[in-house]
């Protein structure tokens, strides 16, 4: 009893420990049977890791060609194609995918096709278009060249040529040097990679021709236009003429040497100078002694009065006091109790007093360049009161002369009187200042811009020509002697 119950306690602990064991062995061989059954060619050795994958690698390439291929056709419409022979128009992969004509394109490897290196290159030969597509991967580039024009069978404005078969693998350039005038020097490689340029380069570039083109082995070569521009002939240049006046605008005329119709050159001078004269009015203000009204006065017989600048003044002259203004008629001469002083020179006018007064006279100048800076000089002639008993001041408390006082009358006047016997009524002149106007004139010289031109002239003998040549290819003689490419070309049959 106490066995049995003993060793059916043991038994499920042994049981577990049993099943555990077999859980790992199984897991064991799980683990290492499940390669086995997941890959089943067991790769023994280095020889049949090396899967051949060419086949998918060129058609992945072919593809990605064709598809620049047709993206190019479909852009290049009449108004994008080159227009000259010759001409070329091109577009990377980045113009491409930027102008949405195609997506990024990538390789066997998952990786983008370089867009910089990878490139269509369109170009106008004779009869039609040769496009060249170049497409550069992760590991390989090559182009192919593609025959376009406007074919009767073609469903757009331009289309492949159906009759020129066109190869795919062609060798990859490995260096190219430029187009010159429409003319490929691309230089290809061989297959050891060392670079050689084909006596005929265009073995690589087939000739368009029509729709239906000659058989290639009638052709023997090419010949290509070579032009060269010979100069105009002239006589020489005749010496500049001399200067003459022509109006201010004279166009200077200037031209190139080795234009035919650069027949005459003009030059022109121009210079300020006195093209005449004007009338110039100089003024000056003067103070002038004038009679400015008068009345009457009881007063000595035997004495004039006159009052100057609200001065009175007494003169024993029989002659009655009166200005310059009013008793020198011309210049020069003594009158009326004014004795001429002689002649003088002011910048500035004088002015006038009770005994000695200016008649003006005029002005002289100097002569002034293009702008005058002087001002004339005023020429005057002076005369001195030399009246008999001159002029003595009095007022209305002063003893005039005579020894009687003076008195005031009932007007705004001064009253004069003199105990000289008799008093009688005097019409006394009252005499103030005036400013006027001295003016002066003087010509002047008047300034302007005069021209003047002086010509030379040479003939025409030979008005020049284009020459045109037809040689081979890179015709160093022809080249090194100013001829140029023209880019067309004709084959030799």
């Amino acid at each position: 009893m106490y066995n049995e119950q003993y060793e059916k306690r043991g038994l499920p602990f042994k049981d577990f420990f049993i099943k555990l064991i077999l859980v790992i062995v199984f897991a064991f061989l799980f683990a290492w049977l499940l390669p086995k059954f997941v890959q089943p060619a067991v790769i023994t050795n280095a020889k049949e890791a090396n899967v051949d994958l060419s086949p998918l690698t060129s058609q992945i390439f072919a593809d990605n060609l064709d598809r620049m291929k047709e993206a190019a056709i479909s852009y290049y419409t009449d108004e994008r194609l080159p227009k000259e022979v010759g001409e070329s128009d091109t577009m990377t992969l980045s113009d491409m995918i930027g102008k949405k004509l195609i997506v990024a394109l990538v390789d066997k490897n998952n990786k983008a096709c370089d867009v910089d290196k990878s490139y269509v290159k369109i170009t106008k030969m004779e009869n039609e278009y040769l496009l060249k597509v170049n497409l550069k991967d992760s590991e390989k580039e090559d182009y192919i060249l593609v025959h376009l024009g406007c074919y009767t069978y073609c469903d757009t404005y331009i289309c492949e040529k159906k009759s020129t078969g066109v190869s795919s693998s062609l060798s990859k350039p490995t260096s190219s040097v430029p187009i010159k005038d429409g003319v490929d020097d691309t230089v290809y490689g061989d297959d050891n990679n060392n670079s050689t340029t084909p006596d005929n380069p265009d073995s690589e570039l087939p000739d368009p021709g029509d729709e239906k083109p000659e058989p290639p082995e009638k052709i023997k070569g090419y010949l290509y236009e070579y032009q060269k521009n010979q100069d105009a002939k002239f006589t020489q240049w005749t010496s500049w003429s001399n200067w003459t006046k022509t109006s201010c605008s004279t166009p200077e005329h200037n031209c190139n040497d080795k234009d035919p119709k650069c027949l005459e050159k003009l030059q022109r001078y121009d210079r300020k100078e006195q093209i005449g004269t004007y009338v110039k009015k100089y003024e000056k203000k003067r103070q002038v002694l004038k009679q400015t009204g008068s009345y009457t006065q009881k007063s000595c017989s035997k004495y004039n009065y006159v009052i100057i600048n609200n001065t009175t003044y007494a003169t024993t002259t029989t002659t009655t006091y009166k200005v310059v203004q009013q008793v020198i008629t011309s210049n020069g001469q003594s009158s009326g109790g004014w004795v001429y002083n002689g002649r003088a020179s002011y910048k500035n006018p004088p002015r006038d007093t009770a005994t000695t007064q200016y008649k003006f006279v005029g002005a002289n100048y100097s002569y002034c360049e293009e702008t005058c800076t002087t001002l004339p000089d005023y020429y005057y002639d002076s005369y001195v009161w030399k009246g008999t008993g001159g002029l003595s001041s009095v007022t209305s408390t002063t003893t005039v002369p005579g020894g009687s006082s003076s008195d005031t009358s009932s007007d705004s006047s001064t009253s004069v009187s003199a105990s000289c016997g008799e008093i009688v009524t005097k019409t006394i002149p009252i005499y103030g200042y005036i400013t006027e106007s001295e003016i002066a004139t003087r010509n002047e010289p008047l300034y302007g811009t005069v021209c003047y031109q002086s010509t030379k002239t040479r003939k025409l003998l030979d008005s020049g020509k284009t020459m045109t040549k037809w040689s081979k290819y890179n015709d160093t003689d022809l080249l090194n002697n100013g001829w140029y490419y023209t880019g067309y070309k004709k084959p030799i049959k």
